[in-house]
């Protein structure tokens, strides 16, 4: 990740720190809005022409209220939990698990089908929204394909005509292999930790520590200029990419 890449917290500290951190001339179509949170449209952690990506913890027992979603977005479980969910007040599904790390798609939902989610598990729950812009690829002619660490196997979660999603876990004192990225990129630390960088062989002496539910965007490297990072810290980094077609 590098310098390129743009103290775990604790549940208590993540909830202190959200406020009203999204900006005032956001397209209120591609905000995701929870009206029964103390702050309904959590933290506006990335915006850009691409994507704009919201951060919220959703406390147990705590439901979001009715709401809409504009589709074309990809949900990321920084810290999963149990949720029920319901439509028009009746119950959809109760008691179902979404694990730490899991992510997922969502389609376009009306506000008219009376739709939302609750915490009814224990403990809370952190959860990353990616909501993409545009209504089509933004690079169609592109051959997108999986991002690749020679190094370390990575985990396809998600492959359609908008995005590509992977998962990958990088151990204390592994590089991932020289590799090129395609630009378009969002990565989310679901667990953090400490990066060092290279180009062409050489080693940045500046290192760089990210948080649990840390987000970034990454422009385009490529192979040309022998990047590739390494987990430096001493503890497994839990990394997922959201590659914009």
């Amino acid at each position: 990740m590098m310098n390129k890449l743009h103290s775990n917290l604790t549940f208590l500290l993540l909830v202190a720190a959200f406020g009203s951190a999204y900006a005032d001339d956001t397209d209120s179509r591609f905000l995701l809005t929870y009206p029964n949170l103390d702050n309904p449209r959590g933290e506006v952690v990335l915006e850009n022409e691409h994507v704009v990506v919201q951060r919220y913890i959703v406390g147990p027992g705590e439901w979001e209220g009715v709401h809409s979603h504009p589709g074309n977005q990809v949900y990321v479980h920084v810290v999963g939990g149990e949720w029920s969910g319901k439509a028009g007040g009746e119950f959809t599904y109760q008691g179902t698990i979404s694990e730490t790390g899991s992510v997922g798609w969502m389609e376009a939902i009306p506000l008219s089908e009376g739709h939302e989610s609750g915490n009814t598990g224990d403990t809370p729950i952190d959860l990353i929204w990616v909501t993409l812009k545009g209504d089509g690829p933004i690079r169609p002619d592109f051959d997108h394909k999986p991002l690749h660490y020679p190094e370390i196997p990575m985990e396809t979660l998600i492959d359609n005509e908008r995005v590509i999603v992977q998962r990958v876990q990088v151990e204390p004192g592994v590089w991932e292999g020289i590799h090129s990225h395609p630009g378009n990129q969002v990565f989310i630390h679901i667990k953090g930790g400490t990066w060092a960088g290279r180009m062409g062989g050489v080693q940045n002496p500046e290192t760089t520590t990210r948080a649990n539910g840390h987000v970034g965007w990454m422009d385009a490297i490529p192979l040309s200029e022998a990047h590739e990072s390494g987990n430096v810290g001493d503890t497994t980094i839990d990394l997922v990419w959201v590659t914009i077609k």
